[in-house]
C-alpha cells in the first residue's frame, strides 16, 4: 500500500528511539514518584510539584515527536500546543468514563438479557459469553474513540489550530486510517495479554528475567505500533487532493 510505503518512510529511527527512551525515562520517573512520601507538608508540595512536571515532560515529549513528523512550520506558540493537548487528553479521559460505565454494568446486563433467553438458547447465550461479547464491544468503542481524538491531538499539538482543520478532516475520510487504530490497537492488547501471561520457566532468576523480557517486547512492540499510527496520520495529513482510491 502506496500510504504504509510513505509511512515508513516518514518515520526514520530518530522518532522511533525519541518515543522509546522518552517515554521509558517517564515511566521510571513516574515509578519513581510513587516513592515520594507525604507526611510532610514540603514533601506534599515537593510530589504535586514534580507530579505537574512529570505531565509538562510528558506533554512535551509527544508535541516534540508530532511536530517533527508533521513537518509543517506550527502557527501556534510552543506552550499554547501543550495546552492543547493537554485539553484533548483531558477531553478524552472524560468521554472514556462513559465507557467505564457501560464496563461496570456488564455483570447486570449479561444477567438480564440470559434471563431472557430460553433454557436452549441459554446454553449458547451464556453469562460469560455475554460479558466477553459486552467487553469486546466496549473495547471497540474505546479504539474508535481513540480514532476519533487522536487527528485533532496530532495536529493541535504539532501545528496549532487555526487553518488545520482541513489536515484532520484529510485524515478522518481514510478507512485505513480507522481501521489501523482498531487492528493496532485490538492485536497490541492482545499481543501483551499473552506475553503478560506466559511463564516460560521456573526459579526466581529465570522468572524475572521472564518477566523484563516479556515486558520489553510488549512496551517495544507498542511503541513501534504508536509511531507507525503517528506517520501514517503524518502522509494523510499532507495529502493535497483526495484519493481516488483507498489503495
Amino acid at each position: 500500500m502506496t500510504s504504509f510505503r510513505l509511512a515508513f518512510a516518514r518515520l526514520g529511527a530518530g522518532i522511533i528511539l525519541l518515543q522509546w527512551f522518552g517515554n521509558l525515562v517517564l515511566i521510571l520517573l513516574g515509578l519513581a514518584w510513587l516513592q515520594i512520601p507525604d507526611s510532610h507538608t514540603w514533601q506534599f508540595l515537593f510530589s504535586m510539584l514534580s507530579a505537574a512536571l512529570l505531565v509538562f515532560a510528558f506533554l512535551g515529549l509527544h508535541v516534540c515527536t508530532f511536530q517533527k513528523l508533521h513537518a509543517v512550520p506550527p502557527k501556534a506558540a510552543w506552550w499554547l500546543r501543550v495546552l492543547l493537548l493537554l485539553a484533548v487528553i483531558v477531553f478524552g479521559y472524560f468521554l472514556m468514563q462513559f465507557i467505564g460505565i457501560g464496563r461496570g454494568h456488564e455483570a447486570v446486563f449479561a444477567g438480564y438479557w440470559n434471563s431472557k433467553f430460553s433454557a436452549g438458547l441459554r446454553t449458547f447465550f451464556t453469562f460469560q459469553r455475554l460479558v466477553e461479547w459486552q467487553d469486546h464491544v466496549y473495547d471497540l468503542l474505546q479504539w474508535l474513540l481513540v480514532a476519533l481524538l487522536l487527528p485533532i491531538a496530532f495536529i493541535c499539538a504539532a501545528t496549532g489550530v487555526r487553518g488545520h482543520a482541513v489536515s484532520i478532516r484529510r485524515i478522518y475520510r481514510h478507512l485505513v486510517y480507522w481501521l489501523v487504530v482498531v487492528v493496532f490497537g485490538f492485536s497490541g492488547a492482545y499481543i501483551t495479554s499473552l506475553l503478560a501471561g506466559w511463564t516460560p520457566g521456573h526459579g526466581t532468576a529465570v522468572e524475572i528475567l521472564s518477566v523484563v523480557l516479556r515486558l520489553g517486547v510488549a512496551y517495544t512492540l507498542g511503541v513501534l505500533l504508536w509511531c507507525f499510527v503517528l506517520a501514517l496520520m503524518a502522509v494523510y495529513a499532507a495529502e493535497e487532493t483526495p484519493s481516488k482510491a483507498e489503495h
